[in-house]
């Protein structure tokens, strides 16, 4: 007896609306309930219930009718089964396919038999038995996969304020004209809208098919992601001999240049007397209308009168899932002392450069701001590169001798951010960030610089030097918004300066403000070390703001 599922049933899910809910039920009893539920889903939560049924022996079951808020199966006769091969039927070509997965994993592989048609142009693939015949107890046969009709997408229909940069959205979010539809690129249409952080989505996606071709709908509105942030720091006593030493931070960041996704970034930072840095970024996503991104960077940095660093990389990589992406690239870094002397060298400081390679992995939002809602993030790098100390004329040459001139070196650098939510709108934010750098001749003027608001609270922007290092930021928040709350946080750093390892820490409060231009951040915070004692004098008043446009 050969139960064929019919489509006509399935398609009659379309219309259901998501808010509701479905109850399931096996001849005639109520099983269980499930969410509302399209005719895609519908479709798809068909082929699994069945397969379950005919994985635990009820191999004539099948699909009787599918209503609004129903939906009714039969189970028939248990028997044992002897499942052996499964056919895919090729519906264009008029032919079988033999295929004998493992029997230990039978279930999955019919899964991932349908899953693999769904995500290739045949979102109402479907399962049914065929050359079932019984031997007393027990049920022989195979399972036909039917494809159904191809469907490639067609359009994609704009609803909201958004309706610009249509032919980017397409191809950013994987529903390119003419390419086959694929059911989890479209469940997974949220994931990606939030990844492009100058849009929002109103509502879930929706799909009209006809004719073999889909139409998205997509309801959007533009969020505000363009920003500019400036910082003051007020820094008593611990970098400047009398009075108070005011710092600076600016922060430009330019979203969604032309509509195409495109950003640009420019950072400037004065963080002590005569010391600064300074930042620039251009990313530019679908390089040549391929899947590349492609991502150039400049930083500088100045050390009062004793040093200058320079470097630039080309970064190019290219999105897995949803919301991450690989990256692979190239770094230079250059080095060159100010006022070059012989005590330089005592103090592991010289002109250097280095070429770097580098691959890696990391959430595209990992520089956002947590919210209530926000999901783990996370980053993680590998360097690999050569480092070449060069002679200053200005020093004596004998100096060199001491040092390894060139060398090979290794860095991996990682960090993650998660939100534990402990009540309702109590949570516990903690952050991790980390490197360990491996080479025969580390240099001062090559380590990482800890320090400030956006990495140790309670010490001056960039204020710790360090070749190896492990960061805890961790927060006890208080929501009363979804980015607003009050905080207590404890910052934790073991780091490693020339050998020597140490363990710096502050603690404070602070305030985080979502207002509808801008996030405004606040924090009071005390830094202790093994220079620096516990002392009320000595606290540091943060102060950040945020404008968005």
């Amino acid at each position: 007896m050969i139960r064929v599922l019919c489509l006509g049933m399935i398609l009659l899910g379309a219309h259901l609306c998501a808010a509701q809910r479905m109850t399931v039920y096996l001849d005639g009893q109520p099983t269980s309930e499930v969410p509302g539920m399209d005719s895609l889903e519908v479709s798809r939560f068909v082929n699994l219930y069945l397969l379950r049924l005919w994985n635990q022996g009820f191999v004539f079951s099948g699909l009787d009718s599918v209503f609004s808020e129903r939906i009714y199966f039969h189970a028939g006769p248990k028997y044992r089964s002897e499942i052996d091969q499964l056919a895919v039927y090729d519906a264009e070509r008029d032919t079988f396919e033999l295929w004998t997965p493992k029997k230990q994993s039978f279930r999955a592989s019919i899964q991932k038999q349908l899953t693999t048609y769904a995500d290739n142009g045949y979102p109402f693939v479907r399962i049914t038995w065929d050359s079932v015949r019984v031997e007393e107890d027990v049920v022989k046969g195979f399972l036909r996969v039917v494809p159904g009709p191809a469907v490639v997408y067609d359009s994609l229909v704009l609803l909201g304020e958004v309706q610009k940069g249509r032919t980017f959205l397409q191809t950013a979010l994987n529903v390119e004209v003419g390419k086959p539809f694929s059911e989890r690129s479209f469940q997974n249409l949220p994931k990606r809208i939030a990844r492009l952080q100058y849009l929002k989505i109103n509502g879930s996606p929706d799909v009209a098919f006809e004719h073999g071709k889909a139409t998205v709908f997509l309801d959007l509105d533009k969020r505000k992601s363009s920003s500019f942030e400036g910082v003051v720091g007020l820094l008593p006593g611990q970098s400047a001999a009398n009075g108070l030493m005011v710092t600076g931070f600016l922060d430009l960041q330019l979203a969604n240049l032309f509509q195409s996704g495109k950003r640009f970034l420019f950072t400037w930072n004065r963080f002590a007397d005569e010391s600064q840095s300074l930042d620039l970024g251009y990313y530019h996503p679908f390089f040549l209308s391929s899947k590349l991104f492609l991502d150039v960077d400049f930083h500088l940095l100045k050390q009062d009168t004793t040093f200058l660093t320079q470097s630039w990389n080309l970064i190019s990589g290219a999105n897995i899932g949803p919301k991450s992406e690989i990256f692979f690239g190239y770094e230079e870094v250059n080095g060159t002392l100010i006022s070059p002397n012989e005590s330089n060298i005592r103090e592991n400081l010289a002109d250097f450069k280095s070429r770097q390679y580098m691959i890696g992995l990391r959430d595209v939002l990992y520089g956002q701001e947590m919210g209530m809602k926000s999901p783990f993030r996370y980053h993680v790098r590998l360097v690999l590169g050569d480092k070449r100390i060069s002679k200053n004329p200005s020093i004596d040459q004998e100096a060199y001798d001491t040092l390894h001139r060139q060398t090979s070196m290794v860095q991996v650098s990682a960090g993650t951010k998660y939100l534990l939510r402990l009540k309702k709108q109590t949570a516990l934010y903690h952050q991790l960030e980390g490197q360990v750098l491996v080479n025969d001749q580390i240099l001062t003027n090559e380590l990482a610089r800890i320090g400030g608001l956006k990495s140790l609270r309670g010490f001056n922007e960039n204020f710790f030097y360090a070749s190896n290092y492990g960061l805890s930021r961790l927060e006890l928040r208080q929501y009363f918004e979804e980015y607003s709350h009050f905080m207590l946080f404890y910052d934790q750093l073991v780091m490693e300066y020339h050998g020597v390892v140490s363990y710096p820490r502050g603690f404070g409060a602070g305030l985080s403000l979502d207002t509808s231009n801008g996030l405004f951040t606040f924090a009071l915070a005390m830094g202790m070390s093994r220079q620096i004692r516990a002392d009320p004098s000595n606290i540091k008043i943060h102060i950040g703001y945020t404008s968005r446009f």
